[in-house]
């Protein structure tokens, strides 16, 4: 436990090392503030008006910062992008990250995975970000590369769940990389794409069930063992 010293001249727990420590908690907050202010700026304008068309001048202005204080936290417009790229495969890390349960029924258990996917695919804030990055992604192929790569290091947790499943005799898998892809397509098909290229509006209660019955029955179809 910390404890303050009690200095001459002090009053309990107002020292110099506590006043010094309040003072850089405020300052880290202020500057983890305009990092986040920087961010959704800079998402906004990516969103309206493209990648290249939007200035640094822009976001400091939308951002309400000063042009500076942009560049101390990111270096380049390319350091945003990869900042939003980060972002988007963080959640879906998040998402997949699903563990195994060998006593629960295992259509429950994909289902509930897909649930996380769509509610996680549906949020607006996910749709723009996925929106600014893959427009600037289908410019740079080095770029779309490098992302690509990143997300599927971090999606990687289904396929764990999918080996782990297989071992366990519940599924016959033997790329559960591939499985997991298929998986993905299956609900990304319906409650994705739609919105990020028709502009169709998130799938509404009767749509998800229909979503994850059709995802969960095609995919025990490939992936059930033969006398299940």
């Amino acid at each position: 436990m910390i404890r303050f010293r009690t200095i001459a001249g002090t009053k309990r727990g107002r020292c110099p090392e506590g006043r010094r420590f309040k003072a850089a908690m405020k300052t880290r907050t202020l500057t983890e503030q305009k990092r986040e202010d920087i961010l959704k700026a800079a998402l906004r304008e990516f969103d309206a008006r493209g990648f290249r068309e939007t200035s640094m001048d822009r976001i400091a202005e939308t951002a309400q910062v000063s042009k500076r204080t942009v560049y101390n936290h990111f270096a380049s417009k390319v350091a945003l992008f990869d900042a939003f790229a980060d972002e988007l495969s963080q959640r879906v890390q998040v998402v997949t990250a699903y563990p195994f349960d060998p006593d629960r029924p295992i259509d429950g258990q994909l289902r509930s995975i897909g649930e996380q996917m769509i509610d996680m695919l549906s949020a607006p804030s996910f749709i723009s970000l996925a929106r600014v990055t893959l427009a600037e992604m289908l410019r740079s192929p080095d770029l779309a590369r490098r992302t690509y790569e990143l997300f599927r290091e971090r999606q990687s947790g289904l396929a764990v769940w999918l080996s782990e499943a297989s071992a366990e005799g519940h599924l016959v898998i033997d790329d559960p990389v591939w499985a997991a892809d298929q998986y993905f397509g299956l609900i990304k098909s319906f409650a994705f794409w739609p919105q990020i290229l028709g502009g169709q509006a998130a799938p509404d209660a009767a749509t998800r069930r229909q979503i994850l019955d059709s995802s969960v029955d095609l995919f025990l179809g490939a992936y059930l063992p033969v006398d299940s």
